[in-house]
């Protein structure tokens, strides 16, 4: 029986068409989940209030909705699993060579829409990073499978003989088509501007010096307070009875707002609003975002910590300004930049692109000055043992006292 040669143009315009179509459909889910979210905030924190005449933040409405939400993401957790997964696991996954499976996308989508839409105070990057990573998985399973056909139509050592930059184009192809569908949308593109306004890089050396060492001192109460957030992101006591706490969690989270409404959602949407917020609302802001978002992640209410403490140290900078007097902007943006070094294990180029997520390009040199100060004071910090020691740490102690005892 004769078995019929693969088209060799068909096939290679089948493997370009398969890459265009399954970015772009990666582009349109982030977009749809962001669309869906500020949709869901702007139903149940506006337009429903409105309705029932009562305000948001003033009322009982503030206990209501996150209450409910507690029990919705209590369900949630019961029935689809605990999602969307810390953004460290998904690093270590990659790291190791793994994926995500395509099958989280949708469980991390639902879960993350009821954090986010309840008001919960956790960021919204883990959530993309499970949506955007399974899919990823799925679009990489949909190139390989029709990239067997192109190797059968025009012969696998001919393909193979190909530079590698030829074999990652259908990828790259699939990221450029994803960028552009993403924003080509008419919704669902997130402001991650935190709205500065432009700045004309001019900064003198009394500038540089308060940046620096507000950067270098602000890491070490950062680190503490990130090591308390990954336990909690860890924590799966709420499991025991998800509803029960996560509207427990919901509740103590609402009362943490009363005095102030930024301890909500992940925080970005009002950091513009910070320098002109009294001392005492600055004070409660930083300790009360960050209080609220470990209550929420131990209730079972998962979501990412990285916007959350953008905000409150945003709201230390805006203090630290009170002090040094060059402008609440220069501070807040180096003392984010700082932060992101935390969270990037002391890497500045990746923290530097971190911070260009929300903050605008003309504070490059701010970010800089900034992601020194903070590499610096990690340096420090460490040299004189007082940062909290991590999993790797541990380990490496471990190895090195094993060590001893040996040679002993």
């Amino acid at each position: 029986m004769h078995v019929r040669e693969p088209n060799r143009p068909v096939s290679l315009v089948a493997l370009l068409l398969t890459a265009v179509v399954t970015g772009a459909f990666a582009g349109a889910v982030g977009g749809g989940f962001i669309w869906v979210v500020e949709e869901g905030i702007g139903f149940l924190w506006s337009d429903l209030p409105d309705k029932f005449g009562v305000g948001p933040f003033d009322s009982w409405w503030l206990f209501a909705v996150p209450i409910v939400g507690g029990a919705l993401v209590g369900i949630g957790q019961r029935v689809l699993g605990n999602y969307p997964r810390p953004i460290e696991e998904a690093m270590a996954t990659w790291r190791a060579g793994g994926h995500i499976e395509p099958i989280v996308a949708p469980k991390t989508f639902v879960n993350s829409v009821l954090s986010l839409t309840f008001g919960g105070p956790v960021g919204f990057e883990a959530a993309l990073t499970g949506l955007l990573g399974g899919t990823a998985t799925w679009i990489n399973s949909r190139i390989a499978g029709v990239g067997r056909f192109v190797r059968q139509a025009w012969g696998a050592e001919r393909i193979d003989s190909l530079p590698k930059t030829m074999h990652h184009l259908p990828y790259w192809l699939a990221a450029v088509s994803g960028l552009v569908a993403y924003h080509s949308l008419p919704f669902g593109r997130i402001d991650l501007s935190f709205r500065f306004t432009d700045f004309d890089g001019h900064i003198d050396l009394v500038d540089a010096i308060a940046m620096f060492t507000f950067g270098a001192l602000v890491v070490v109460p950062a680190a503490w307070a990130l090591v308390v957030v990954g336990r909690a992101e860890q924590a799966t006591f709420f499991s025991r009875s998800p509803i029960l706490i996560g509207m427990a969690g919901g509740a103590v989270f609402a009362l943490l707002a009363l005095p102030n409404s930024l301890v909500l959602f992940s925080g970005q949407q009002g950091i513009q609003l910070l320098p002109e917020t009294g001392n005492g609302d600055l004070i409660y802001i930083v300790v009360a975002k960050w209080l609220a978002l470990v209550v929420a992640l131990y209730a079972g209410w998962r979501g990412g910590p990285i916007f959350p403490t953008y905000t409150a140290v945003a709201a230390l900078g805006v203090l630290a300004d009170e002090v040094v007097d060059i402008g609440p902007d220069l501070l807040m943006i180096s003392g984010i930049a700082a932060v992101g070094v935390v969270f990037l294990k002391g890497s500045l180029p990746m923290a530097f692109v971190l911070t260009l997520y929300p903050v605008h390009l003309s504070y490059a040199s701010v970010i800089l000055v900034g992601c020194l100060g903070g590499a610096v004071g990690l340096a420090i910090a460490r040299s004189a043992g007082i940062l909290p020691l991590t999993e790797a740490d541990s380990a490496a102690s471990q190895v090195e006292s094993a060590g001893s005892s040996g040679d002993g």
